[in-house]
């Protein structure tokens, strides 16, 4: 068996206890990356500026959350990141926090693991920042997902302030990320919010879309299913870094505010400028 494939297998089968920060494995960051990085440059056509923009030491990494729960380009910008900047210096591990629900799948729950993946949550946030390493998160998770196509260029985090309120009592730099394109990969034609509220979802699976979704390879589906992305073009710049203890006290609901607003705007702009490019969807 190849050395790579046999890395990978191991990767989804070997137990990865998801509460170890040391998880971490940087061999199959080594054998896999460079994979990843060949497919996004080839299948996405995928532009990527400011990477040195990023301070290092502790810092907190705010994406938007494109491609539904088939976020591609996340491990792309991950392999960049592996290629250029990292070290076995722990100021360059970058833990990407998501849902519990991610981890709970058999197999891939020991891969996102062994790639940074935590589940989103305070202690785990707590002892990301106290080892001085890395965050990087998606504050508008499963609603921003699988926004429906019409909103593929908005930033919707829907009010989620949680991580303004971590980088304030972290102190620590935000720096905004902005992936434009993952979101013509598949075509959201209702985020099925009315199905979340008739059904209780949101307390039951955590879940406020249960999206109608046209794409490949299951064609017409409905709910949050994993599909094969379009080879469309996908752009992602790194802007330039928020200093959030500028903005006041994490107890202030001002200061949280203030710094949810400075974010979700510049992303906007940033968003609106690098769509503003693209003349057909897909082809960029």
């Amino acid at each position: 068996m190849h050395p790579r494939l046999e890395r990978l297998l191991a990767a989804f089968t070997e137990h990865a206890d998801p509460d170890d920060l040391d998880a971490v494995d940087p061999a199959l960051h080594r054998a896999l990356f460079p994979i990843f990085d060949a497919l996004a440059r080839r299948w996405y056509r995928m532009r990527m500026e400011g990477l040195d923009k990023v301070p290092r030491g502790k810092a907190l990494l705010v994406i938007n959350h494109e491609s539904g729960v088939t976020f591609l380009e996340l491990f792309a910008f991950g392999a960049r990141w592996f290629e250029s900047r990292y070290t076995t210096d722990e100021a360059d591990v970058i833990h990407g926090l998501g849902h519990d629900a991610m981890f709970r799948i058999p197999g891939v729950n020991n891969f996102l693991v062994r790639c940074g993946g935590l589940i989103a949550n305070q202690r785990n946030a707590d002892r990301v920042f106290a080892r001085g390493r890395k965050i990087l998160v998606a504050p508008g998770g499963n609603l921003e997902a699988f926004r429906p196509w019409r909103e593929r260029f908005k930033i919707k985090f829907g009010g989620h302030k949680g991580f303004a309120r971590l980088a304030l009592r972290h102190k620590v730099p935000v720096v905004p990320i902005v992936f434009v394109g993952g979101h013509e990969s598949f075509c959201v034609l209702n985020d099925g919010r009315r199905i979340v509220e008739r059904f209780d979802l949101h307390r039951r699976l955590r879940l406020d879309t249960f999206p109608l979704v046209l794409g490949l390879p299951w064609g017409l589906w409905l709910g949050p299913l994993f599909h094969l992305p379009l080879p469309t073009r996908c752009d992602v710049r790194v802007l330039d870094p928020i200093d959030a203890p500028a903005f006041g006290d994490p107890d202030d609901p001002r200061a949280v505010d203030a710094l949810y607003d400075a974010v979700t705007t510049r992303m906007q702009a940033a968003m609106t400028e690098i769509a503003s490019k693209r003349r057909w969807p897909v082809i960029g």
